[in-house]
């Protein structure tokens, strides 16, 4: 009996050795951010490019102007008094054409320009009516898109050059199995053809300054999970912890049947 009792135990540890040897573990170097390392990928630097407005984005525009009329016209009438309205602001569309429409101010022509650049050709197409405008513009849709291992949503980009990091910690519960190595960006192209989709590993150091830093807005990141996670070992103190019940357990149960 105890000669069979011996025979099982070897076995059953002969079964999770196997079971073990065709695992592999989520390491340190699978997950730390900023690894200085020969072996991950090594992007150059590249300029900070301003966003350029592309077609059904939506503009926040306020008129500046002494004119109380012409900023009430331009400007939203949602405060208490005509004078306060001049500090709101009132949402344009960029049409499939490239422009934007404004009262009697039609198809100017903002797409492919910055804000800054914009902001210029929208107070030029206004200031035959109104000579002391100043047009200040924001993005409505200033925001991002985080889709995989994580807190799946969309996102706000709260301030000029997000870079990655950032965006990432807005995202929280970055999870063990999301894979740095292969961190995508899907961008829309301005050119209007199809999207441009950018591939890095998160890992390297060599990411800041280069053309994966920075987020922009209507950008979507995807991060998939490890290949082959449903293997991957986390915490080996936990599944060393779970197979030692698991064996006292089987254990327990031939020791039970023999007996009989």
């Amino acid at each position: 009996m105890h000669t069979q009792i011996r025979s099982c135990k070897i076995r059953i540890l002969a079964f999770l050795a196997v079971l073990l040897g065709t695992t592999s573990c989520i390491t340190n170097k699978t997950l730390n951010l900023m690894q200085d390392s020969d072996k991950l990928p090594q992007y150059t630097k590249a300029e900070y490019q301003y966003y350029r407005l592309m077609p059904n984005d939506q503009l926040m525009m306020r008129v500046l102007t002494l004119n109380d009329e012409a900023a009430a016209m331009y400007n939203s009438e949602n405060q208490n008094n005509q004078r306060n309205s001049i500090s709101s602001f009132s949402n344009y569309r960029i049409y499939d054409d490239g422009t934007v429409d404004l009262p009697f101010a039609d198809h100017i022509q903002v797409a492919g320009l910055t804000l800054r650049e914009a902001e210029a050709a929208i107070t030029e197409a206004l200031r035959p009516m109104i000579p002391d405008v100043m047009v200040k513009l924001a993005l409505a849709n200033d925001q991002f898109y985080f889709v995989g291992e994580g807190n799946t949503g969309t996102y706000s980009i709260y301030k000029e050059r997000l870079n990655i990091f950032q965006a990432l910690a807005l995202v929280g519960n970055f999870k063990y199995n999301g894979d740095r190595r292969r961190v995508r960006i899907i961008r829309p192209n301005h050119d209007g053809g199809h999207p441009i989709v950018k591939e890095f590993d998160l890992r390297s150091a060599s990411i800041i300054d280069s053309e994966f830093y920075y987020v922009y807005p209507n950008d979507v990141i995807y991060l998939s999970s490890i290949k082959g996670d449903f293997w991957k070992i986390q915490d080996y103190n936990a599944i060393i912890g779970t197979l030692s019940t698991s064996i006292n357990f089987l254990v327990s149960v031939i020791n039970l049947g023999l007996s009989f």
